[in-house]
């Protein structure tokens, strides 16, 4: 054999063990812990606000609702923060507040202050519902659903076509669905269309970028849980409205808990997501998956048939003690789910107020409240035909634990840097806090605002937290 031969024959076979070792490291690489880095938002904006929703639409968080650090109703003005995002345009203010106006100019059009409300996004509207007015109970609003339209910074409602709806309820968890689309939108074809707008932001002058045509209302909304009011004992039933139809479906009730972890309701993968706590020790973590049947449904369609209804709640105990550890009881935090990429997800867990599981809570009533500073992150199962999915199946025939089902705390790297002039030199970290509003910005990043501190006080800066 010529040597030129044996030269080729040599890379290929160097080749190929590399290629087989980095391999083999990928598949012994652990997908727990995560890490994280905290950033401190520098903005004008100051809002000190607890009980209140941020959501986030295009780079923007849309702050609505809740109290001020004197404990009173805050306005029904809409706070909009533009986010320090690579994308954000410039010369875009950072800042800027939007009174309630209705469509019609009707001052009926337009939500009451509260607090204790839920808010979800679908496209560039904002849902908001329920909530406690200045008194203890929740707003009796009679099912009706809130709209707030980014794009004509206006307000509207959608009441529900029949009697049927959920209780009036505070602090209810929220969560939302794109489906079903319009008629005639393609899944495929509006990712495409959303990467090449992306691309257009990023690459051509903003003075010749023109506003894309708001979707028809569409989607689908779910909640879960909440109380009456802050002496009443939580709820355990779930609902499901539809955007289009304006009619409200009643899901299977939740597993019976004592404690719930209000509020605490995600959506991932067609499934719905709630956290709950039995004792100082054990903790619960229920799903609920979601038929394509009642997510594709025909928007002219009414009722629901029961066959289409999703089964009952599953239910997966975690510990939460040193040997086994995981996310301590607790409420007023923020659940989220994020992915690192490949199909990889997670529900991120973090902050919050601790939630005691003692029968006799007596004497602790006028005890200060505690406060979490730590996340965790919950791995969901990777979709098989995802690469996620390919590695986690090729770590199962080789006895390797994908971690799948599986709680770990997330790490927390120092920032340095920070994103702009941070008003407090070397604080890397929002604290132990809860109440707080949070969103996800992206696919590993997520935006919080606000909330109860651990010496009682509230907090009127925004942090950006980074999932690696």
């Amino acid at each position: 054999m010529d040597p030129g031969t044996l030269l080729v024959a040599e890379q290929v076979v160097s080749t190929t063990v590399e290629g087989a070792a980095l391999a083999s490291i990928g598949l012994a690489q652990s997908t727990q812990p995560l890490s994280a880095t905290f950033t401190r938002i520098t903005s004008e904006a100051f809002l000190p606000r607890s009980s209140h929703t941020l959501t986030v639409v295009e780079g923007r968080a849309y702050i609505f609702g809740g109290k001020n650090e004197k404990g009173v109703l805050a306005g029904n003005e809409v706070h909009i923060v533009t986010l320090p995002l690579e994308t954000r345009i410039d010369g875009e203010p950072d800042y800027k507040c939007v009174p309630a106006l209705g469509e019609n100019e009707a001052v009926q059009a337009v939500p009451q202050p509260r607090s204790g409300h839920s808010a979800c996004v679908i496209g560039e509207r904002i849902y908001v519902l329920g909530g406690q007015g200045s008194g203890a109970d929740a707003l009796d609003e009679k099912g009706r659903i809130w709209v707030f339209d980014t794009n004509s910074l206006h307000w509207s409602s959608l009441d529900p076509k029949e009697e049927y709806y959920p209780s009036p309820r505070i602090y209810a968890g929220c969560a939302a669905s794109e489906h079903p689309l319009p008629p005639g939108s393609d899944g495929k074809l509006k990712a495409l269309g959303a990467q090449i707008q992306q691309t257009i932001n990023k690459t051509v002058p903003s003075i010749v970028k023109k506003p894309s045509p708001p979707a028809e209302p569409h989607g689908t909304l779910f909640v879960s849980g909440g109380l009456f009011s802050t002496s009443s004992e939580p709820f355990s039933d779930s609902w499901a409205f539809s955007i289009a139809s304006q009619t409200w479906t009643k899901l299977s009730s939740t597993p019976a808990s004592r404690l719930p972890s209000l509020p605490s309701l995600a959506l991932a993968q067609n499934r719905l997501y709630i956290i709950s706590s039995s004792s100082e020790v054990e903790s619960e973590i229920h799903h609920l998956s979601l038929p394509r049947s009642l997510l594709l449904r025909s928007d002219s369609k009414n009722e629901t048939d029961e066959s289409e209804l999703p089964s009952s709640w599953q239910t997966v105990p975690f510990p939460t003690n040193p040997i086994a550890p995981g996310p301590r009881p607790r409420q007023g935090a923020g659940l989220l789910p994020i992915t690192t990429g490949n199909g990889r997800v997670y529900l991120l867990y973090f902050l919050g107020e601790k939630l005691s599981t003692l029968a006799d809570t007596t004497s602790q009533e006028d005890e200060a409240p505690i406060f979490w500073s730590d996340a965790f992150s919950y791995q969901l199962p990777a979709s098989v035909v995802s690469p996620a999915g390919v590695k986690d199946s090729t770590r199962s025939t080789l006895g390797v634990d994908t971690g799948g089902g599986t709680w770990a705390e997330v790490k927390v790297i120092a920032n340095e840097e920070g994103r702009g002039k941070s008003e407090e030199e070397g604080k890397s970290h929002p604290g132990p806090r809860g109440w707080f509003g949070s969103d996800r910005i992206g696919g590993a990043e997520v935006v919080l605002w606000g909330g109860i501190d651990g010496r009682g006080q509230t907090e009127g800066d925004g942090w950006i937290i980074s999932i690696k």
